[in-house]
């Protein structure tokens, strides 16, 4: 039986703690059904799900250890860390990787952020964390309960209250994540979305020193609803 007291610690994921297993594997706790079909679905544009951990009894107490999933080892992608001449050709990938989810696969993520790209042992860079994620046709989205990271939310899209997520929300939360590749800082931590969001306010672009990279993330940006 998989006990993660066993396992190293590698991160916290949106719904469960995330640990490396024997065999070039990583445990996800608290991976739902519904997330894994989502990474199946989104082909290689998802880290690998391998298997699914089900509910077992925890030493005959009555309660259960949370279902988790058993997915591809992948290391984090820390923005922090790119060498700014490797920049552009990380650019490159996100934005490819975010366009083919929507174009080839036609999902929406819903909760696009450095730490959802992952790069896999065969080189490429993949998306993790699916638990926000559907599908663009479906436009209701009923029973979609998701998880944001507010500072990469488009003003347009609401704030306290949240609807489903679009390709527009997913492009926006890239424009902020390339944001933070190109100054290696984190974007809008110390600020009160409720106040900036609604007033279209989003990251300084001055400090985007390329001119393309910076008419890029403003279109993006202004797609959502920022005001730059």
């Amino acid at each position: 039986m998989l006990h993660h007291n066993n396992l190293e610690f590698l991160g916290l994921g949106n719904n469960g703690y995330v640990y490396k297993c024997p065999g070039g594997f990583a445990y996800k706790m608290q991976s739902s059904d519904r997330e894994v079909d989502f990474m199946k679905a989104a082909g290689d544009c998802s880290v690998t799900p391998v298997s699914r951990v089900m509910e077992k009894p925890i030493n005959g107490s009555g309660m259960l250890m949370p279902s988790g999933l058993i997915m591809e080892l992948a290391t984090p992608f820390n923005f922090k860390l790119v060498p700014p001449e490797e920049c552009k050709a990380v650019m490159d990938e996100m934005v490819g990787l975010v366009e083919r989810l929507h174009s080839e696969f036609r999902i929406v993520h819903g909760d696009i952020k450095p730490a959802n790209f992952l790069r896999c042992r065969d080189g490429k860079l993949r998306l993790c964390d699916f638990d926000s994620a559907r599908f663009i046709a479906d436009e209701t989205a009923d029973g979609w309960q998701g998880i944001i990271s507010d500072r990469y939310l488009a003003p347009n899209r609401g704030y306290p209250d949240m609807g489903p997520p679009t390709v527009i929300d997913d492009n926006y939360a890239l424009a902020i994540s390339l944001w933070e590749l190109f100054t290696g800082k984190d974007a809008l931590i110390d600020e009160d979305m409720e106040d900036i969001l609604p007033k279209g306010k989003t990251v300084d672009l001055t400090e985007l020193e390329d001119d393309g990279v910076r008419d890029f993330v403003r279109r993006r940006l202004r797609e959502g609803g920022a005001k730059v």
